[in-house]
């Protein structure tokens, strides 16, 4: 487990944030779990990026600001002086502006962190209602999860995808403005899931164009398919999909 330095000051700790070349480290399980769109970011954004796991999380998990991951450890290459980052709004909203995944300006990234807080809220329902509760009720928590849940986020996303578009300020296949966002990432590594939950009751060609053509243009984004094609995915998809079955992404 890496170990934060000590005893920094916040202007200190300010600058290694700052830093253009800083390494980083991801603490989380071998799974997708809630930090698909943070690993896609840190992947397709250039920068020295590794993907860690806990060797024994019960004990290294009392060293950590709050007792769960993700953790990202960000590391200046000159001093070697390391910062721990910690809850996945935070890390997300801190690399998605560090490397230009939140818009092209204040309006933009506020929609973004809206749009991507409305779907992260929706895989964390899932958790809760479906993968978490006892084997003998999953089903029923299933059936109750795609007919409360799915049908309005596809219903509002995609209202407002349209409106979007519409009003002029954004390109089809993105929530906000003319380039990928963190808010297009959290999506495309939603859909498959509620999709596979639902079939085409709630989610289509028909029903949701401007949802699929969010994830067709991520789909489509070198940066993407190169990290779509890495071995640490390969692993990821692999570990998802033994851990949680069918539920798996």
């Amino acid at each position: 487990m890496i170990t934060a330095t000590k005893n920094l000051s916040t202007e200190a700790m300010s600058k290694i944030l700052e830093g253009k070349n800083n390494e980083y480290s991801l603490l989380y399980f071998p799974f997708h779990g809630v930090v698909a769109a943070l690993r896609a970011m840190l992947a397709m954004s250039g920068a020295n990026v590794t993907f860690i796991q806990p060797n024994d999380w019960p004990v290294e998990k009392n060293e950590t600001q709050f007792g769960h991951m993700p953790v990202l450890y960000e590391t200046d290459p000159t001093t070697k002086k390391t910062l721990e980052l910690t809850e996945l709004s935070v890390l997300e909203e801190h690399i998605g502006r560090k490397f230009d995944f939140l818009g092209s300006n204040a309006w933009e990234s506020n929609q973004i962190l809206a749009y991507n807080s409305s779907t992260q809220s929706l895989f964390d329902k899932f958790v809760t209602l479906v993968i978490r509760t006892s084997p003998e009720l999953r089903e029923t928590m299933r059936e109750a999860f795609v007919n409360d849940f799915i049908g309005g986020w596809a219903k509002f996303h995609e209202r407002n995808l349209q409106d979007n578009i519409a009003g002029g300020i954004s390109k089809q296949g993105y929530y906000m403005g003319e380039k990928l966002s963190l808010a297009d990432l959290k999506t495309v590594m939603v859909v498959p899931m509620m999709r596979k939950l639902s079939g085409d009751r709630f989610i289509s060609e028909e029903k949701t164009p401007g949802i699929l053509k969010v994830c067709e243009m991520v789909e489509a984004d070198e940066r993407y398919k190169k990290w779509t094609a890495s071995d640490d995915l390969k692993l990821f998809n692999e570990v998802t999909k033994q851990r949680f079955g069918i539920f798996g992404i």
